[in-house]
């Protein structure tokens, strides 16, 4: 299971120039209050985790196409970017070091 320290740290770790995602919450306000959310996002992440059930919200994105090159009338010049939510961010992070 996920420990409140882990949380703790893991919020740390946000990059606070990240854009808010889907849940308008930017991450340098998650980090202003990251005591006050590290227990109950510890059992909430752990949920996760035992039930192999990710919720919907941590799964919407804002997606922004990103000009590259060339004739800027044609798609395929255009890379997408997906802005995640911040929670869903510490999520995958936390999974990556747990595989």
């Amino acid at each position: 299971p996920v420990t409140i320290n882990e949380i703790k740290l893991a919020l740390n770790k946000l990059k606070t120039t990240a854009s808010a995602g889907q849940d308008k919450l930017k991450p340098n306000i998650i980090k202003l209050i990251s005591d006050e959310i590290s227990l109950p996002l510890t059992h909430i992440i752990n949920l996760i985790f035992e039930h192999n059930k990710v919720p919907d919200e941590f799964k919407f994105a804002n997606i922004t196409p990103i000009y590259k090159a060339g004739n800027s009338m044609e798609v395929q010049n255009y890379r997408p970017i997906s802005v995640l939510p911040a929670f869903s961010k510490l999520m995958e992070r936390l999974l990556h070091d747990r595989i």
